[in-house]
């Protein structure tokens, strides 16, 4: 399931809504509209979940890579952006006290996560654009759940950024590049050669997501034969 997560921002929330339950917005605002225009994205992406009871289980009890939010609370807003669940698919879903809400949500108001602009490539999945704050280690470290390492494998100022262990740890194959096989996530940053990382242009980002459009399905025999170790399994 792909979905985006978002919070109210604290610092525009004048009628005091954040973590206040549906009923209570007419009392602090005077009607129970939903004001997207002070929410924020705090997450873009793939979660192994089959309805909104498990997206609220996961982001209370897990550490989920990229989200730059709080756990999920009353007052956020689950938008789902594709699923197999026809009855969730394409909508949005105001957190409330008990269950959720169904609600027009105009997510073109909403802030942009933090950062700059990368793109996102999980094993299974489409590519993700979205933005990090990329030149922190703790981020990066986080969206490759573990030691980052980073190569340089295209022609323009872009770095890949993975798990430096990723096929130690029995991470799962994600793309082909070059005559390499990446496992785990991966993470495409702008790089110009100076201290920093920089964010992508739009072509960029672009480019990337079209090159890396299709999943790929990597067997571990293959992922093996490229660290250039065997792994034995031993009852």
């Amino acid at each position: 399931m792909r979905i985006k997560i978002y919070q109210i921002n604290q610092d525009k929330d004048t009628n005091k809504v954040k973590f206040s339950d549906f009923d209570s917005l007419k009392i602090l605002q005077g009607n129970t509209d939903i004001d997207s225009s002070i929410y924020k994205n705090v997450f873009y992406g793939d979660v192994d979940c089959e309805d909104l009871e498990e997206i609220y289980t996961l982001f209370n009890t897990e550490r989920v890579p990229t989200h730059q939010g709080h756990s999920l609370s009353v007052s956020d807003v689950i938008e789902v952006i594709d699923t197999d669940n026809e009855l969730l698919n394409g909508k949005c879903f105001f957190c409330d006290s008990t269950g959720y809400r169904t609600v027009d949500f105009d997510t073109s108001k909403c802030e942009e996560m933090s950062g700059l602009k990368c793109v996102y490539i999980t094993p299974h999945h489409t590519p993700l654009e979205l933005n990090l704050e990329v030149n922190e280690y703790k981020v990066l470290s986080d969206a490759v759940q573990g030691i980052i390492e980073i190569t340089h494998p295209f022609n323009d100022d872009a770095s890949i950024i993975g798990n430096e262990e990723a096929k130690l740890i029995n991470m799962e194959g994600n793309r082909k590049i070059g005559s390499s096989i990446y496992a785990g996530p991966i993470l495409i940053v702008g790089d110009n050669g100076g201290e920093n990382f920089v964010a992508l242009t739009q072509d960029q980002a672009d480019a990337y997501k079209d090159m890396f459009a299709q999943p790929e399905e990597i067997s571990r025999e293959e992922v093996e034969s490229d660290t250039g170790f065997v792994f034995y399994g031993f009852n």
